[in-house]
């Protein structure tokens, strides 16, 4: 059990159970009205479907599914092939199939750590999300608290306060003159048992995609931290094993090809990540952004940009080694060197569109969250 959660694409099974099941929550939002606006509805109700945020989650756990196996199965895969690419090297004798075995098994025990990191990741980004109106939705906030939540944010997750007394709480909204008649009231009306259903779905949709998303790139920090370090792990030690980049690599990329491939369409993979974060971003006016939102808008693209300059600090780290080997071999050798790229591009342009997109649109979205916290 626990080598198929290390060394399988398990995630992706998750997120492909987890689109079917959010495509049959449409089922449910339909028989149950939320859909639809409550009587008198206040002017920016709006229903599941007309929130871009929400109804698009089938869509977001699919478009998720490749990220997640780029970062573990093919990576994986890159470690066992610098090998072949003259990167991974043994000390003493040669690296047999069943060296790889003991080294991709021993890698991927790491991926623990991933799993903790990333669901402590969606605790928090879900409680920071959620918890200012915990008590409107499962606590004891006097009624007026709960119509202030719902006349601020109007939409279907509130929709038992607005429909409250044939209508009275969308007045509420409407006329700002009733106001006092809920400030009065000290009561606190609880989520009948299909909305609170509804909004459990919700915060479990929101919660899951957090943890793949976190997963994808703390997966992808991890392979790079791991590089990094690699002849101070144990299984380096114990199989007698080091990494050196080839300065005479046939490809000019330093034997990392394999790596650079995965890495390469990754980035292709995440560019709908990004689109998910300006449907969460356009669902909400400005003054209603939810703590989420503006963590979401900052740490999508910071991650996507974070591992790919880690990466080329990584290589270039190991570039002192090369230079010893460089200063006991000949001008061929250095000739050879020249030709090499560090960064971690193949020389695919399809390849090469794929980083720029994802970093263009990462650039874009922290443009838009700066432009807003300034207020111009």
């Amino acid at each position: 059990m626990w080598k198929g959660l290390l060394t399988r694409d398990w995630a992706v099974l998750i997120s492909a159970l987890a689109a079917g099941f959010s495509l049959l929550f449409y089922g449910y939002v339909y028989a149950f009205g939320f859909d639809a606006a409550p009587m008198h509805a206040p002017p920016r109700y709006e229903g599941y479907f007309a929130q871009s945020n929400w109804w698009p989650f089938p869509i977001f756990f699919i478009a998720i599914a490749p990220s997640l196996y780029f970062t573990w199965v093919p990576m994986l895969q890159a470690w066992q092939d610098l090998r072949d690419s003259g990167v991974l090297r043994a000390r003493q004798g040669v690296i047999d199939e069943s060296k790889l075995w003991r080294l991709r098994q021993r890698l991927s025990r790491h991926r623990i750590t991933a799993i903790v990191l990333a669901f402590l990741i969606a605790v928090f980004t879900n409680g920071w999300d959620w918890l200012p109106n915990y008590q409107v939705f499962f606590g004891s906030a006097p009624l007026h608290e709960q119509m202030q939540a719902a006349c601020k944010f109007q939409s279907a997750s509130f929709k038992w306060l607005l429909e409250t007394e044939s209508g009275q709480g969308s007045l509420l909204c409407l006329d700002r003159r009733l106001a006092p008649m809920a400030e009065a009231s000290d009561a606190h009306i609880a989520q009948p048992a299909a909305q609170l259903i509804y909004n459990l779905v919700l915060m479990a949709q929101q919660f899951l995609i957090v943890f793949l998303a976190a997963l994808v790139i703390i997966q992808l920090l991890l392979h790079t931290y791991l590089f990094a370090v690699f002849e101070h792990l144990s299984v380096a030690k114990d199989e007698g094993l080091y990494l050196r980049l080839n300065a005479r690599s046939p490809l000019n990329e330093f034997g990392l090809e394999h790596w650079n491939f995965v890495l390469n369409n990754l980035y292709w993979s995440a560019c709908p990540a990004m689109l998910g974060v300006f449907l969460s971003r356009a669902a909400t006016s400005p003054e209603d952004y939810l703590p989420g939102q503006m963590l979401l808008g900052f740490a999508v693209p910071a991650a996507l940009i974070g591992p790919m300059v880690a990466t080329v600090l990584v290589r270039q780290a190991r570039l002192p080694d090369c230079w010893r080997e460089l200063s006991e071999a000949g001008p061929e050798v250095a000739e050879d060197y020249r030709r090499q790229q560090l960064w971690p591009l193949d020389r695919n342009w399809s390849s090469k569109l794929g980083i720029v997109l994802a970093f263009a649109l990462a650039a874009l979205s922290i443009g838009f969250e700066i432009h807003h916290l300034m207020g111009v």
